[in-house]
């Protein structure tokens, strides 16, 4: 009976298919040579999508003790294991990707497959008899560090048999650096336009003392605006090579909602909206990194801002639960499903390419940072709320 998959085929050759298949490329002059000569990962996979051959970048990249040890594995199954002591068998002996072992047919069948650059470029190819590229987020190992590949799939004919050459590049780097870099310029570009404009109306004849007050407050914060996003830059690079140092204090938690508010006061995604703090919003005072908290903050609140058309409002609130604080943000727009499925994936936006690392950066500073944890409700009847819990009090170190 064929197992029930999400996306692609589940069903596999047997491990002595796949063992003859194996001879067979083995057997082919120079084939080791010339696979392992390029500098990229590349495999070659059966109609099954099954591993039958490796090239040495491959290998020494998956970190295995011998590479006929990745026979019969799938893909997302292989990358990241340190070790496969087993030929042939089924997902849940393999975990390289962590959607994988989600269901019996393993890699490829999951519901979130179905965004998958890797197995779409692979059923492309299968499908088209013809080559196909794609891009891939895919998150490996026990501690789920995130990958973002470009994948290439080709046909190719081995008496008789038709095989898929696939070839990946890891552009983790490439992608991480383009995405700071636009986040970067938009974001300092935004608020330095939201400077230009309140130094234009301090500039004015006929003002009032009082409004001449009020400009120059928030000339004043929007300048702090504009350092904490210059800081936030070097944050999330500090955050991602381990670097980042949590300065703890005391953290007050209405201040922390109404200066989330008030800093967006002049950002372009928030002009014709709603931003308020929900009325049931509990005070109450926590230990921890008022920075980082802010930086969470303000990435949430300005994806749910991004979120809603113009006339759309979007809450913050807070609450104490137990020995942990909470914090929220609300809007009444649903994500659609591939959306929901992609969250926290480095480099994913709906926003278009160069974009992505906002709530992947909000899922590093809250779990390895500051303790916490991020959670998520989107659908028809509540909207879209997000959830951030810290414990009480944190150490000053991470």
């Amino acid at each position: 009976m064929a197992m029930e998959s999400e996306f692609a085929p589940a069903e596999r050759a047997p491990v002595e298919e796949v063992r003859r298949q194996h001879a067979l490329l083995s057997s082919l002059p120079f084939v080791r040579e010339f696979l392992d000569s390029i500098p990229n990962m590349a495999i070659v996979l059966n109609k099954e999508r099954q591993i039958v051959f490796v090239n040495r970048a491959f290998h020494e990249f998956v970190g295995v003790e011998d590479a006929a040890d990745l026979v019969g594995l799938r893909q997302g199954e292989a990358l990241g294991r340190a070790s496969v002591p087993y030929i042939g068998k089924r997902p849940g002996e393999a975990t390289g990707c962590v959607r994988a072992a989600l269901t019996e047919g393993g890699c490829g069948t999951t519901v979130f497959c179905q965004t998958c650059g890797a197995v779409q470029s692979i059923l492309n190819s299968q499908k088209n008899n013809a080559d196909d590229v794609q891009e891939c987020r895919m998150v490996c190992g026990d501690a789920e560090d995130p990958l973002d590949l470009r994948v290439w799939s080709r046909p190719i004919e081995v008496e008789g048999e038709t095989f898929t050459v696939f070839s990946l590049m890891d552009i983790s780097d490439e992608k991480r650096r383009a995405a700071l870099e636009r986040i970067f310029f938009h974001d300092v570009l935004n608020t330095a336009g939201g400077l230009k404009g309140l130094s234009e109306l301090l500039a004015e004849t006929g003002q009032s003392e009082e409004e001449v007050r009020d400009l120059a407050g928030m000339l004043s914060e929007s300048a702090e605006q504009l350092l904490e996003e210059i800081s936030a830059q070097r944050l999330l690079l500090a955050a991602e090579n381990g670097e980042l140092r949590v300065s703890v204090e005391e953290v007050q938690s209405e201040e922390t909602i109404s200066r989330i508010i008030r800093q967006f006061h002049s950002v372009d995604c928030a002009r014709g909206k709603e931003l308020v703090a929900n009325a049931s919003a509990e005070r109450f005072d926590f230990v921890s990194d008022p920075v980082l908290i802010r930086r969470v903050l303000i990435n949430l609140t300005k994806n749910a801002l991004e979120a809603v058309d113009a006339g759309g409002a979007v809450t913050l609130s807070c609450f104490a639960d137990g020995d942990e604080v909470c914090f929220t943000v609300h809007n009444k727009v649903e994500m659609p499903a591939e959306v929901q499925r992609q969250l926290f994936m480095r480099s994913f936006s709906t926003k278009g390419g160069g974009r992505g690392l906002g709530t992947y950066s909000i899922k590093l500073i809250s779990e390895k940072y500051l303790r916490g944890r991020v959670s998520f409700v989107s659908n028809d009847e509540h909207g879209t709320i997000f959830t951030v819990r810290y414990p009480k009090a944190i150490k000053g170190s991470a």
